[in-house]
C-alpha cells in the first residue's frame, strides 16, 4: 500500500501540469485579442515634438487640436498597414476625416517609398524613427488607429489594421459624436 501512495504522490503532478496548459491555452484562443484598454482613453494626446516626413517642419501636440483627428501608427516594414492603407485612403476620401501618419521605427527613404507606391491619404507624418512616441502612446505595433477629438483628448484606440467594420461600429459613433458637440 505504501507503494503505490508513493506511486500516486510521483505521478500527481502529470495531470495538474496538463490541466493548467488546458487554462493556458483556452485563456491564449478564446475571447477577443483585438481589445486592449488603453490608459490614455479620456487623456490629452502625450506631449511631443516631431519632425514632418516629407517637409521637416517641428509639430508638437498642441498641431493636433482643433478638430477631430485620426492619428495612425504605420510603417513601410508592416505587411498589415498594406492591408489598411485601402480602408485608410476611403474612409478620408469619403468621411472627410483627418488623418494624422505616424511613420513608427522607420527609414525616412523605406516610408516615403511606401508611400510613393501606395498613395498618401494622409495630412501629414510625424517621424518616430526612435519609437518614443509610441511609447508615450503605450503602441503595441503597427498598425494602431487612434481618435483624437479637437480639444487634444484621446477618445479611442484600436490595436490591429482598420477595417470597414470597425471603423463604421465604432469609430463612426465618435465622428457624430464630435459634429453634433
Amino acid at each position: 500500500m505504501a507503494m503505490n501512495t508513493r506511486r500516486a504522490l510521483l505521478l500527481l503532478p502529470i495531470p495538474v501540469f496538463v490541466v493548467l496548459i488546458g487554462v493556458l491555452l483556452a485563456g491564449f484562443f478564446l475571447g477577443r485579442h483585438d481589445i486592449h484598454p488603453s490608459a490614455l482613453i479620456g487623456k490629452e494626446f502625450p506631449a511631443f515634438e516631431s519632425m514632418k516626413l516629407r517637409s521637416g517642419a517641428v509639430v508638437t501636440n498642441d498641431d493636433l487640436k482643433g478638430e477631430l483627428r485620426l492619428v495612425n501608427i504605420w510603417g513601410s516594414w508592416c505587411v498589415a498597414c498594406v492591408d489598411e492603407h485601402d480602408v485608410l485612403t476611403e474612409i478620408v476620401r469619403t468621411k472627410g476625416v483627418s488623418l494624422i501618419g505616424v511613420n513608427y521605427k522607420d527609414e525616412r527613404t523605406d516610408a516615403l517609398a511606401w508611400l510613393t507606391r501606395y498613395g498618401d491619404p494622409y495630412e501629414y507624418h510625424l517621424v518616430d524613427p526612435e519609437g518614443d512616441l509610441g511609447v508615450n502612446l503605450g503602441v503595441y505595433g503597427a498598425p494602431e488607429t487612434f481618435v483624437v477629438d479637437a480639444t487634444g483628448i484621446v477618445r479611442f484606440k484600436h490595436i490591429g489594421a482598420l477595417t470597414h467594420e470597425i471603423f463604421t461600429e465604432q469609430i463612426e459613433p465618435l465622428l457624430s459624436a464630435s459634429s453634433n458637440d
